[in-house]
């Protein structure tokens, strides 16, 4: 949205900025002003594992208004960081965000920064030069100035700063307060004009230690042009003048001693839980003009989409997709198979450029045409062959993991990033992305699985639940042989199914060389060598994807021992628990329920008994959130069986839940711990 000069029915109003205040606050910090101590400084006494203390972080947004282009934001940003560690180098390389539309566009002005590095007993000072800074494209609407301090080592201080002007009044800019490196203070203030009003959406888990509001009074010079009537078609102009008081409302916000956001096993993106304020405009009284509504709804959001010309209007133009319709209905008769030609089609046809949107980057025939886009494109073309094979089917615009989950109650477009696709057959109703090459119609990547997503259609739009497919099991069969000096060699069958499938078949083909997987393979498990290795059904979703190996675990000594001890799960075991911390205030993210089965044979050497033999185990999670189990039997003919199970009945646990997961963990670390003990025959 851009709030351009208004004109109110009477006379031309040209609105220039008085720089008279009634009241300042001294900034808590001074560009290029550093404090020797900060310079020596070798460690973080609060953390003295920090790679790095950003000694602080001051953001400031003022609303002020420009002759030629009207209300416009001004975001000023001013960091200092201390390095300790080479690790955090990369602190001083920066990425900034700019957005354009149409004619209206960002500007990044006042771009500066300093280095103050401990060199031989002397301190080097480098300054930043504007012109080492480059533009990256990444879309039609989105741009990033990059740019890297100089002479940025173990020990630097450095100062940065710039300025965003920005006419785009809608969203202010989001302001975190909390890192991956702890934070001495980070301070945020607001000047907006009593025109504007914002609502604050604050997240996160940290409490502010500053949260203040006040006022100070501002002035706008008024000229106007005052037309006197002559008579006889003669005119008179008059320019007047006058000053138009207003009040700015000033808003602090601090926190001190923000501690590094540490990140945890099984988590969404850390953007979700980091401390944050985000501020959306509400309502926009002109001076002398009426007052505007800007709250949105659901419904207001939909009609924007629907409306616009690189959302909803694209669903009105398919004459291009005729033949490819025409084929699809010669050779599939039901609405199910049409469902999964199409979507099949398009996968194979289209090419993902990695990037992400709500938005087409051009008219979908060109897009068709060109055989490449972003996921808008290639989803709403999926949408839109659909729609022309008589299948219900609508666009679900979406926010990734790393892009934050949607707050339902916050009804705000820039949260969401991403459109996939739904359908509706038979009943059944499908979440599909056709931009990754090698998954099924019925999983959509890991990557949206994330909340929900919005429905977004012409006469109506709702929620949509992206939750993963359930059915992902991982079942492993060991036949195990014992050598009397210890040694191993086994013969392990595994199968997976849907995302535990997609998983190592993604983590597969990251490798150039199936040589190079092994090998990581091989230096996840120290001691064990690899004898051989096949991969079955890659290309049949339709059939479980069937990894074998044989491998042996040879013994340093090949001389025969009194006792040996044996894990079964030897490639699988549990060997500790992924959740130490005893408290966590965010929610633990599996992404997709699991079931893990695993059959165990163990082939006892001759002249061996079973000395001591795990007992049978079971442990539950309250409230149907997990089961493992364990049972060991030893047979007549000098073998055991072993059986294990475990499931996590589903993907999302709570923190509240968080104990009772951690304890289930514990447990489990604890029963496959325990070892079969075989002795030599006296």
């Amino acid at each position: 949205m851009i709030l351009k000069m208004f004109k109110p029915t009477v006379f031309l109003l040209l609105f220039i900025l008085c720089l008279s205040v009634s009241y300042a606050q001294r900034d808590p910090m001074r560009y290029n002003r550093i404090d020797d101590k900060y310079i020596h400084m070798t460690q973080y006494d609060a953390d003295t594992t920090a790679k790095a203390l950003i000694l602080g972080d001051y953001g400031v947004v003022e609303i002020l208004y420009d002759q030629r282009n009207g209300f416009q934001s001004h975001y000023t940003r001013h960091m200092r960081v201390k390095i300790f560690d080479r690790d955090a180098l990369d602190m001083a390389n920066f990425r900034i965000p700019l957005y354009s539309s149409g004619s209206s566009r960002e500007r990044l002005v006042n771009l500066k920064g300093v280095t103050y590095t401990p060199e031989d007993g002397k301190v080097t000072r480098t300054r930043f030069n504007r012109r080492d800074s480059f533009d990256e494209e990444l879309s039609d609407n989105y741009k990033t100035v990059n740019f890297t301090l100089p002479n940025v080592q173990e020990g630097t201080v450095f100062d940065v700063e710039y300025t965003v002007v920005s006419p785009f009044l809608y969203y202010l800019p989001t302001w975190y307060f909390q890192s991956e490196h702890p934070t001495v203070f980070s301070e945020f203030r607001l000047y907006i004009p009593q025109y504007f009003s914002y609502r604050p959406m604050m997240a996160g888990y940290l409490p502010l230690n500053d949260h203040s509001n006040d006022s100070r009074g501002r002035k706008f010079r008024v000229e106007w042009v005052e037309t006197t009537n002559l008579g006889l078609g003669a005119t008179k102009n008059t320019r007047r003048s006058s000053n138009v008081d207003y009040t700015e409302n000033i808003t602090i916000l601090r926190v001190d001693n923000a501690p590094a956001f540490k990140p945890e096993p099984y988590m969404n993106a850390a953007i979700n839980y980091l401390s944050k304020i985000e501020h959306e405009l509400v309502n926009f009284r002109m001076p002398y003009g009426p007052s505007t509504d800007y709250s949105s709804t659901w419904p207001k959001l939909a009609k924007q989409l629907m409306d616009s010309d690189n959302f909803g209007k694209q669903l009105n133009r398919s004459n291009y997709l005729r033949d490819e319709v025409a084929r699809i209905n010669e050779s599939y008769s039901e609405p199910v198979e049409k469902m999964v030609a199409a979507f099949q089609l398009v996968q194979q046809e289209m090419t993902w450029n990695r990037r992400n949107s709500i938005y087409t980057s051009q008219n979908l025939r060109r897009v068709w045409d060109d055989k490449q886009g972003n996921s808008a494109d290639i989803n709403l073309l999926l949408v839109l062959l659909l729609k022309e094979l008589d299948i219900e089917a609508e666009p679900v615009i979406i926010s990734t993991r790393s892009h934050g989950m949607i707050n339902p109650s916050q009804i705000m477009l820039n949260s969401f990033n991403y459109v996939v696709a739904w359908a509706r057959v038979d009943g059944n109703e499908m979440v599909m992305d056709a931009t990754e090459k090698n998954i099924p119609f019925y999983l959509l990547p890991t990557r949206c699985i994330n909340g929900d997503g919005r429905l977004i259609a012409e006469t109506y739009n709702r929620w949509v639940n992206l939750e993963a497919y359930a059915d992902n099991f991982v079942h492993a069969e060991y036949d195990i042989t014992v050598k009397p000096c210890g040694s191993i060699h086994s013969n392990l069958q595994r199968n997976k199914q849907n995302y535990t499938r997609l998983m190592l078949e993604q983590t597969f083909r990251n490798f150039d060389r199936e040589e190079d997987f092994l090998d990581n393979f091989e230096s996840d498990y120290p001691g064990m060598e690899l004898l051989d290795f096949a991969m079955l059904n890659k290309d049949d979703w339709s059939q479980p994807l069937l990894t074998t190996y044989e491998f042996e675990i040879p013994d340093i000594d090949d001389s025969p021992k009194d006792i040996l001890y044996i894990n079964p799960l030897i490639l699988d075991q549990m060997e500790s628990n992924p959740f130490r911390t005893e408290e966590r205030l965010f929610p633990v993210d599996f992404i997709f329920p699991i079931k893990r089965t695993y059959q165990v044979r163990i082939n006892i050497p001759e002249g061996y008994v079973v000395d001591e033999l795990p007992r049978n185990a079971r442990v539950s999670m309250p409230g149907r959130g997990g089961n493992y189990i364990s049972r060991y039997v030893v047979n007549g003919d000098n073998t055991i069986d072993v059986e294990v199970e475990m499931e996590l009945s589903k993907a999302l646990y709570l923190p509240a839940e968080y104990s009772r997961l951690r304890n289930f963990f514990s447990r489990i670390v604890e029963e496959q711990a325990r070892v079969i003990v075989l002795k030599r025959e006296s």
